[in-house]
C-alpha cells in the first residue's frame, strides 16, 4: 500500500518551509553565532571598559561580574562548548539585570521610551536576552558545536 504525500505530512508544509527545513541546524548555528557576537560585544564593553563605558559606574562590581559572565557565556555559546552552562549563566545575569537595574524604569511597560533615554529603559533587552538564552539553554549546541564534534555528545 503506497502512502501519499498528505499522509507523510510533506504536503502540509509550504514550499518555502520544505526548502528551509533542510537547513535547520545551519540556521540555528547562525542564530547562535549572531547572538553570541552581540552578547560578547556587550560583555567586553563592561569587562574591559571599552567604547566609552565608565570605570566608575554606579552599580560597581555588579557591572564587572555581569560583563565577565556575558563575555564568557558568549564564547561558550558561540563555540558550542558547555553551551547550556553558558546560556544558563546568562539567564541568571539577565534576571538580576532586569530586577536590579531596569525594573524601576518602567517594568509594566518595558518597551516605552523612558524620560532618561535608552540608558534608563525598562528592560526589553534583558527580557529578550533571557528568552534567547533560555531557548539556547534548552536546545544546546545541536549539530554544530565543538563539544559535540570532539566528544560526540554534549556533556552539559
Amino acid at each position: 500500500m503506497a502512502t501519499n504525500a498528505s499522509q507523510s505530512g510533506e504536503q502540509d508544509r509550504p514550499i518555502f518551509g520544505q526548502f528551509l527545513a533542510r537547513y535547520t541546524d545551519e540556521f540555528y548555528l547562525v542564530f547562535r553565532l549572531l547572538f553570541a557576537f552581540i552578547v560578547a560585544l556587550h560583555g567586553a564593553q563592561k569587562a574591559f571598559l571599552m567604547w566609552g563605558f565608565p570605570a566608575d559606574h554606579p552599580l560597581g562590581w555588579k557591572v564587572d561580574v555581569a560583563g565577565w559572565v556575558e563575555f564568557i557565556s558568549a564564547l561558550l555559546i558561540a563555540s558550542g562548548i558547555f553551551t547550556r552552562l553558558g546560556a544558563g549563566a546568562l539567564c541568571v545575569v539577565m534576571v538580576v539585570a532586569y530586577f536590579d537595574v531596569h525594573f524601576g524604569n518602567g517594568a509594566g511597560a518595558p518597551h516605552l521610551f523612558p524620560t532618561g533615554g535608552f540608558g534608563a529603559h525598562g528592560g526589553e533587552v534583558p527580557i529578550l536576552w533571557f528568552t534567547i538564552a533560555g531557548i539556547i539553554g534548552v536546545m544546546g549546541s545541536r549539530r554544530y558545536g565543538l563539544e559535540r564534534m570532539i566528544l560526540k555528545k554534549e556533556i552539559l
